[in-house]
Order: structure tokens, then sequence, then C-alpha cells
């Protein structure tokens, strides 16, 4: 069994993907016109910097916690749930953190127990019952280290999105102040106008820097 690491999710890359106008109104005379990078200021922000953080952890807790089970099939599902609810936990307490490493000591302990078993020349009734229920745990994890791989996609992508909708808006909002302090009447986004002048990225970015 082997389960493929969380490869396809980023948070900067799905941040990179927008393309927005953000225009600050228009007025009666000439446009005054800017452009920014609205992904650069989403990225180098600081809220942008610990949602990256953020995800960054989640993913690699995440991607070990199929690992291990990649590495020990012998898991049952009780000790399987009880990994994934306080391994993924957050600030979790020193009591749940020992628990975690004795359920991954009992399964080591069990996954040499399997190994051994399948090199031994001559087994008894007892170790032939339990190669075969060792197994099954096999073939199960199997099955519920898939469905998980599933479950952790879908729950980072829609963290990741909800954050990204949160980013954008605050981004948004630092960009339309800049605009209406240096009087520009229409930013629009440099994947639109990349050669436009007045660039209000880095203006944009401490804004947002700023805000609360």
């Amino acid at each position: 069994m082997k389960t493929d690491k969380l490869t396809k999710l980023g948070w900067i890359a799905a941040i990179a993907l927008v393309t927005v106008w953000v225009g600050s109104g228009f007025q009666e005379g000439a446009n005054k016109i800017a452009v920014v990078d609205i992904a650069k200021v989403v990225e180098q922000s600081n809220h942008g910097k610990a949602n990256q953080d953020a995800f960054a952890k989640m993913k690699k807790a995440r991607e070990d916690l199929l690992q291990f089970i990649d590495d020990n099939r012998v898991l049952t599902n009780e000790q399987a749930q009880d990994l994934r609810n306080l391994w993924l936990k957050d600030n979790a307490t020193a009591e749940e953190k020992s628990k975690v490493d004795r359920i991954k000591a009992d399964v080591v302990a069990s996954n040499k127990k399997w190994t051994e078993l399948g090199q031994k020349p001559n087994l008894t009734p007892e170790d032939r019952t339990l190669l075969d229920e060792y197994a099954k745990r096999g073939q199960n994890m199997e099955v519920v280290a898939r469905k998980w791989y599933g479950d952790f996609t879908n729950e980072m992508q829609a963290w990741a999105d909800k954050q990204k909708v949160t980013s954008i808006e605050k981004a948004r909002t630092a960009i339309q102040t800049v605009a209406k302090q240096q009087g520009f009447t229409i930013v629009f986004e440099i994947g639109i106008a990349p050669y436009g002048a007045n660039d209000l990225t880095a203006p944009a970015l401490q804004a947002m820097n700023a805000s609360p």
C-alpha cells in the first residue's frame, strides 16, 4: 500500500491563480490608472504567510499520519481512529501526546511481530491465527488510508478556499485604501495589464500588514 502525498494541494498555488479587477470607482474627468499584483500582496502579507504556515503544518501532519499507516499496516480500527483524532489535534495535551506514542509503539511492535511470523518456518496454530489477523488488518488499512487521503484532500482544499476568499477581500480593501489615498480611479490586476505603470503592490502590501 502506497499512499500519495498531498502534492496537488498548495496554499500559494491556490492564491496565484486569482485574477481580479479592483477599482476605487469611476469619477468624472480623466481616470488615473494603476496596477497591482494581488497574488503577491496576499502571499507576502503577514496574513498570507500565517496561512501558508498553517497550511504546511496541516499538510505535513496528515502526510505523516498516512505514512505511518503505510509503514505499519497492522492497526486495528480503534487504534487508527484514536491516532487520527489525536495526531491531527491542535494543541494536544501532554497526556494525549503520550497516548499517541503508546499507540504508535504498540503498532510498531505488532508490525515487527507480523514480519517475524512471515519469516518463521514452522507456525503454530496460534501463529497462523495471528498472521491471518494481521493480514486482514493490512487489507483494511489499505481501504482506510485511501479514504482518509480523500478526506484530507477535500478538507484542506475547503480550508484553503475559505482562507483565500478572506485573504483576497483583505487585499482588496488595502488596495482600495491606497488607491483612494493616491488618487487612482482604476486599479487593474497586473495579469490583466502586465505593462501598466503606477504599481501599487508595495504600498498595498504595507497597508494590508497594517490592517487589523
